[in-house]
């Protein structure tokens, strides 16, 4: 249970490694980065840590896109951006985007703060990708080339 957790935190913490201001508010990420929302009732969900395999199996198509990961829990220590949320932030969270305490449901946030995606389940990648790629900012990126 606890290297469930710490994978979570390590991962997050690796994802997040290539942004360069430490956030812990979503404002924060307002037109540099898109915020991958997970929460799930507990860090070893295994619902999240199949979701956070998946992530770092696909490392650079999540740095080349800008996102950031979020991880809410119930129970637990929550992240943003690979920093350390307290269960306030956590809680508001939860009730901005309108997520049971004891749901899985990840919700993608854009560059201009608005909620573009979400599912209710292990989400599909390829799908979350896709999404951003329809974006006309993320299409203005993909001009510049690679990050990873």
């Amino acid at each position: 249970m606890r290297s469930a957790f710490v994978l979570t935190l390590l991962v997050a913490t690796w994802i997040h490694g290539s942004a360069s201001a430490v956030a812990s508010e979503l404002d924060d990420y307002l037109w540099t980065n898109r915020p991958l929302l997970l929460f799930a009732p507990t860090a070893s969900d295994p619902r999240l840590v199949e979701t956070m395999h998946r992530i770092e199996a696909s490392r650079c198509d999540v740095v080349d896109r800008d996102m950031v990961i979020g991880v809410v829990v119930t129970e637990g220590t929550s992240s943003l951006g690979g920093q350390t949320i307290g269960a306030e932030q956590s809680q508001r969270l939860m009730k901005q985007f309108a997520v049971d305490e004891g749901a899985f449901t990840a919700v993608l946030i854009g560059k201009d703060g608005g909620e573009k995606l979400r599912v209710n389940g292990v989400p599909n990648l390829a799908t979350i990708y896709a999404v951003i790629d329809g974006m006309p900012m993320r299409n203005r990126e993909a001009n510049s080339g690679p990050q990873c």
